[in-house]
């Protein structure tokens, strides 16, 4: 029959307790980012997700991505050629096409000719 652990027998350990300063939690429908040093009484980031807009994060990420310069190993600003442009502008595209799957509210309104007026 085992008996119940009440203590560690022997000499104490004399490492220091390591304490997590930075960790996430993850739940159903959000992640809980905490980091000890930047607010010790919280979550200092707090990203819900939705499934109805990831299609629209990951869009406007690549977009983002798509639209930031490249660097050569020596500094100097990469050239962005046809194939890049014609990338940058099939994401965006395809981002402002779900954004108002999305939204319906904001497409912009259709501008017309005005009918001129028969003066008799």
């Amino acid at each position: 029959m085992r008996h119940k652990r009440t203590e560690n027998r022997g000499r104490p350990s004399n490492k220091p307790a390591i304490i997590v300063k930075k960790f996430t939690r993850e739940y159903d429908d959000s992640i809980w980012y905490y980091d000890l040093d930047k607010s010790p009484n919280g979550p200092y980031l707090v990203e819900m997700i939705d499934p109805t807009y990831d299609k629209l994060e990951k869009l406007y990420n690549k977009l983002e991505r798509l639209q930031t310069p490249k660097y050569h190993e020596n500094g100097r600003k990469k050239r962005t050629t046809k194939a890049d442009k014609i990338k940058m502008e099939a994401t965006e595209r395809a981002y402002w096409k779900e954004h108002y799957k999305l939204f319906p509210e904001d497409i912009p309104k259709k501008r017309k000719r005005r009918k001129k007026k028969s003066n008799v």
